[in-house]
């Protein structure tokens, strides 16, 4: 059992994404956009979804500090269905998200991006830099906020 285990993990970091794709996604307002359009030289990128209780967290901690970094793109990329594009709308107002030029909220209507990712179980978390993924993250518990500041302090400064 421990041997598929480790045969597992192997597996998944061996055909996990490590560059940030050029991919097409849907913004907000319906449009088609690619995503290096939404990079800067450092990226947040989060596979989330409403229904995401962790998720949920991970952006409300993100939300109480970004406004530190100016430089920083945030990219979060919906996971749920196609057909809720409506109330993910809903949801981002009443959290009152700072969508603006540099914090995005995309759909992967076709899931192309979380099978590239293996981004399932969400949330998964990924700092770029250079469109290059250069930290990944599963999960969320309260206090990882602080490696997660860590890792964007030491994108920008390296």
């Amino acid at each position: 059992m421990t041997r598929l285990f480790v045969i597992f993990c192997l597996s998944v970091n061996l055909y996990s994404q490590t560059n940030f794709p050029n991919t097409t996604v849907r913004s907000m307002d319906n449009k088609t956009i690619n995503l290096h359009s939404l990079t800067a030289e450092v990226s947040f990128v989060s596979f989330w979804a409403t229904w995401c209780l962790p998720c949920i967290k991970e952006i409300d901690k993100l939300n109480e500090f970004i406004h530190e970094y100016s430089d920083i793109s945030v990219i979060l990329i919906n996971e749920d269905r196609p057909g809720d594009k409506a109330k993910v709308k809903g949801f981002i107002r009443s959290k009152k998200y700072p969508i603006d030029d540099n914090y995005h909220v995309v759909f992967d209507t076709n899931s192309k991006l979380s099978r590239q990712f293996n981004a399932q179980p969400i949330p998964l978390t990924l700092i770029v830099k250079n469109n290059k993924v250069i930290y990944r993250k599963r999960g969320f518990y309260l206090g990882d906020e602080v490696e997660l500041k860590k890792q964007l302090d030491k994108a920008l400064n390296d």
